[in-house]
C-alpha cells in the first residue's frame, strides 16, 4: 500500500497506516472486516469513507476513535501514535457522531445536565462557565438556549443529531468522526445537517471523517473520498476527480447505482451482479473481479495493489486499468448536488 499525505496539507491531523481487523468467528479461524487499511487527514479537511454494507467503514471509524483495538497498524493523531488504551485528552482529540442520535442521548438526563457534566469531567468548565459555554455549543449548532433545560425525547432527529454534534463539540476535538450521520433523518433535514458540518469545518478548522453510503452527501461535504470494497480501499482521491472519472469499475458502479428519473435509462450502465463475496470466501486476486465487467484473466489470479495513478500522484487506485479514463462502455453518473 501507497502512503501518499493528503494534498492539503504535509501535517495530517490523523494518519492511519496499514489497519487490519478481524473477529473470531469458531476455533482457529477469524473473519477479516479491515485489511490493510491506510490514510491521511489534513487539518481542517474532510474526508468520506463509502461503500456498500458490511464493506468495513464503520470498524475504521471504531479504530480511529479508539472504541476498537486493531490487529495490527496504526492511529496517529497530530503525529503522536495512539491505541485504544488512551488518555483522556487523546480521547478528546477525536469524537465520534453516531447514527442514530436517539440511541447515543442519556433519555434522563437534560441536555444542560449532559453537556455539563462533561465539560466538569474534563475540567473544561464549571459553574457560570460551563452554562455559558453549554448556551454557546447550542447556538453554534442552531438550537434555542432554552433547550438546555429539555430532555432528548422533547426533540425531532435532526434537533437530536444537533444536539449530539455540540456534545462531540464540547471537548474541542481536532478531529471529528461522523457514521452515517444523516440516514437516521428524514430527507428534508439531511441538507441542514448536511450544510452545519460544513459550517463547523470551516469556521473551526475541524477535520472531520464522514462514513456515508450517501454518495450526494459526501460530495456535498467531503474534500476527498476514499472507496471501500470487501475490507480494502480501491479508490482515493479528490471528490471532484472521483466523481467525475472514477479509475476504478467498483467506484463506477457506484456511482452509476444512483437513482435516475429518466424516460429512458442510459446505454451501457453498469449494474453490479448479485451481492459482495463473504469475507471468510474472498474471491483469489481482486476480490471485485467476480463483479467487475472490465475483469480479464489475471484479476482472478494477481492482486492489484493501491496505487497512484500515472497521470495524477495524488490519487489512488487498486486496479491494473487504473490508467483507464470513462468511456462509454464504462461511463458513470455523477449524482445530483445537495438542495
Amino acid at each position: 500500500m501507497s502512503d501518499i499525505a493528503s494534498p492539503a496539507s504535509s501535517t495530517s491531523a490523523l494518519t492511519v497506516r496499514d489497519l487490519t481487523v478481524s473477529f473470531p468467528i469458531e476455533r482457529h479461524r477469524r473473519l477479516i472486516a479491515v485489511d490493510d487499511v491506510g490514510f491521511d487527514l489534513a487539518h481542517g479537511e474532510s474526508l468520506g469513507i463509502v461503500g456498500e454494507s458490511g464493506c468495513g467503514k464503520t470498524t475504521v471509524a471504531r479504530c480511529v476513535v479508539g472504541l476498537q483495538r486493531p490487529d495490527s497498524g496504526s492511529v496517529t493523531i497530530d503525529g503522536v501514535d495512539v491505541d485504544a488504551t488512551r488518555s483522556s485528552s487523546e480521547r478528546r482529540a477525536v469524537q465520534l457522531i453516531f447514527q442514530d442520535p436517539y440511541s447515543s442521548l442519556n433519555p434522563r438526563m437534560t441536555i444542560g445536565a449532559m453537556l455539563t457534566q462533561l465539560l466538569s469531567f474534563h475540567d473544561l468548565a464549571r459553574g457560570p462557565k460551563a452554562e455559558e459555554r453549554c448556551r454557546e455549543l447550542l447556538a453554534l449548532v442552531g438550537l434555542p438556549a432554552d433547550a438546555l433545560t429539555r430532555y432528548p425525547g422533547a426533540f425531532s432527529g435532526g434537533q437530536r443529531q444537533r444536539i449530539a454534534i455540540a456534545r462531540a463539540l464540547a471537548v474541542e476535538p481536532r478531529v471529528i468522526v461522523a457514521d452515517e450521520p444523516v440516514s437516521a433523518l428524514d430527507v428534508s433535514i439531511q441538507a441542514t445537517i448536511l450544510e452545519l458540518f460544513a459550517d463547523l469545518r470551516d469556521r473551526l478548522g475541524i477535520s472531520l471523517v464522514m462514513i456515508s453510503h450517501n454518495l450526494a452527501a459526501v460530495r456535498h461535504v467531503c474534500d476527498r473520498v476514499a472507496v471501500m470494497y470487501l475490507g480494502k480501499l480501491v479508490e482515493v482521491g479528490s471528490t471532484e476527480q472521483v466523481f467525475a472519472d472514477p479509475r476504478h469499475p467498483y467506484t463506477r458502479s457506484l456511482l452509476n447505482a444512483v437513482p435516475q428519473v429518466r424516460r429512458d435509462p442510459p446505454k451501457n450502465r453498469i449494474r453490479l451482479a448479485g451481492e459482495p463475496p463473504s469475507p471468510l470466501s474472498r474471491p483469489t486476486g481482486c476480490s471485485f473481479h467476480p463483479r467487475c465487467p472490465r475483469a480479464e484473466a489475471r484479476c482472478a489470479i494477481d492482486e492489484p495493489a493501491l496505487l497512484a495513478l500515472p497521470d495524477d500522484a495524488s490519487r489512488e487506485s487498486a486496479c491494473f486499468f487504473r490508467d483507464e479514463r470513462m468511456d462509454a462502455t464504462l461511463g458513470a453518473r455523477v449524482p445530483e448536488e445537495m438542495p
